[in-house]
């Protein structure tokens, strides 16, 4: 036994919780899938074997187990291989595997491999890769890629039954749920789909054209029977609709292609207008700055409510732009009413496996809209309420992580230190008191020398925010007026959705097209010595 080894195990069980949080999507199973992973590491190095690179290799084994679990959910068997095959010379490539009478078949032989085989196969023969990239791309031997390739070529060669599978059975995808509206009484849509790569790839598979469900079930590998369920609550949620015997996904789905299809237009119209944009921002904040409710602030709220004004500004511009273009904002009274109680277009971004986010092109100049959430009658206070925005310059959602009873805490915990009030601590949820030092980290909080903690979060009246929003509103006119011409000639083109998605508002046509413009302008100015704020763009309101 490899004493070195084991311990190196226990060092890595935080980073395997991290990424088994986010696959499941609650602790209770992330803790088994992490306690499953290191028990078979630690049976891997009781027969005597050593683990060259640990992270790696953990990973691929928790990967491999997390999909094992969803398999042994909707009871598909799997296919169990020896992982430790002799090596061999390679045999002949199979060429054109996409285009072949085989296709369907090699297809779902692939899926059926472990992760170990399938990459290998999928990189080499499906993406083209050489021998020595996957190599270099896994952190192993070429010796091992070539042993991977020809033990899941052996199993390759074996014949199966079904044979429907497509790309999703073997390389699922992941979609995010948004919405714009109102979230239903469980927080539908997004718990809808929440982190089941199943139910992402069959959403997915029934996008483009409506599909039977036995297609479905044959797409992605599953029976039947154990899609059916799966499909007619999304049925009945209204998140797919039916067309005879057929079924299709009711929203719009964004996908790389089309993210990156607008990016660079916009960033051509923020490098040739940001100048005189900036000319207009700076007006604003200089008179910002001279409200009372702004001197109020300490310095850190101070650049919190500038960055704010700085995003809404430029966003409602370009929106205001967008809005003309589709004919005008539909009003939230006339958003469907679903069946959960919400009033909410579901709103989808699909990401192919693997996918690397950092490596994106649009990443940065992404905008998690503004987002508020309320409390009701705490400290004696009619209505308190944390609005902010999320970008690349301060990630402000990264400590809520898209829950909305932990941001409710949040703004209990912030609103508690504002008031000096140690007695409402009791309302705020231990784990937002055991994120204390990432709030700190965020600049939400600060401690004194005393270690007491300070709320660094400008913290405003309804009054003072209708002001401030009116500041906005004034510089938004100035600019939309200034450059209409320029903003809607990024319109022409809107995003094409499939005929029959109907459930989408007019708008989201033309998100795509306009949706990067606002930060691309921010962070050209950025670049060119006009603005250096990186403060979350956050504000508390209250009735005082």
């Amino acid at each position: 036994m490899n004493d070195i080894n084991k311990n190196i195990l226990i060092e890595y069980a935080d980073y395997l919780m991290k990424i088994a949080v986010y696959k499941t999507g609650n602790i209770c199973d992330a803790e088994d899938l992490v306690q499953d992973t290191l028990l078979a590491a630690l049976a891997y190095l009781e027969r005597g074997r050593s683990i060259d690179n640990v992270k790696n290799w953990l990973s691929s084994v928790l990967d491999r187990k997390f999909y094992d679990s969803i398999r042994r959910k909707y009871r598909k068997p799997t296919v169990s291989m020896d992982i430790t095959a002799e090596l061999a010379e390679e045999a002949m490539l199979y060429e054109a595997v996409e285009k072949s009478e085989d296709a369907e078949n090699i297809r779902r032989c692939v899926s059926m491999l472990t992760k170990n085989y399938r990459e290998v196969i999928i990189r080499h023969y499906m993406n083209g890769e050489s021998v020595k990239d996957i190599a270099g791309a896994l952190n192993v031997p070429e010796n091992t890629v070539k042993s991977r390739l020809y033990t899941g070529r052996r199993h390759i060669g074996k014949e199966f039954e079904m044979e429907n599978y497509t790309k999703q059975s073997y390389q699922p995808e992941t979609l995010w749920i948004g919405c714009t509206g109102e979230s239903g009484l469980n927080d539908e849509p997004f718990s809808l789909v929440g982190h089941d790569k199943i139910k992402m790839n069959l959403l997915i598979l029934a996008y483009e054209k409506p599909i039977t469900i036995p297609q479905l079930a044959g797409a992605i590998g599953i029976p039947t029977a154990y899609v059916e369920p799966i499909v007619e609550d999304f049925i009945k949620s209204e998140l797919m609709g039916r067309v005879g015997d057929k079924v299709y996904t009711d929203f719009i789905i964004t996908g790389e292609k089309e993210r990156l299809e607008y990016l660079d237009a916009q960033i051509k119209t923020a490098q040739e207008n940001y100048r005189e944009i900036w000319e207009v921002i700076d007006s604003g904040l200089a008179e910002l700055r001279k409200q009372n409710y702004y001197k109020a602030q300490r310095d850190s709220a101070k650049l919190k409510l500038e960055s704010h004004f700085v995003i809404r500004t430029v966003e409602q511009t370009v929106n205001s732009a967008r809005n003309e273009a589709c004919g005008g904002l539909e009003a939230f009274s006339d958003y469907r009413r679903r069946p959960d109680g919400g009033r909410w277009y579901a709103i989808g971004n699909r990401y192919p496996d693997n996918y690397d986010n950092t490596k994106s092109r649009h990443i940065p100049y992404g905008i998690n809209g503004e987002w508020g959430t309320g409390i009701f009658d705490f400290l004696d206070t009619k209505h308190i309420s944390l609005t902010d925005y999320d970008t690349v310059l301060c990630r402000a959602h990264n400590l809520y992580s898209g829950n909305y009873r932990f941001k409710q805490s949040a703004l209990k915990m912030l609103y508690a230190v504002y008031t000096h009030n140690k007695d409402a601590f009791s309302a705020v949820d231990k784990s937002c008191i055991d994120s204390i030092d990432e709030f700190i980290k965020m600049d939400y909080l600060s401690k004194d020398a005393d270690g007491k903690l300070i709320c660094e979060v400008p913290v405003i009246s309804v009054k003072e925010r209708d002001i401030h929003y009116a500041l906005t509103e004034k510089y938004k006119g100035i600019i939309a007026e200034r450059f209409h011409g320029v903003f809607m000639a990024l319109m022409e083109n809107p995003q094409e959705i499939p005929s029959h998605v109907k459930s989408y508002p007019k708008w989201l046509r033309y998100n795509t097209c306009c949706c990067y413009l606002p930060m691309a302008v921010v962070l050209t100015a950025r670049e060119e010595g006009l603005y250096d704020n990186t403060s979350a763009a956050v504000y508390i309101e209250c009735e005082k």
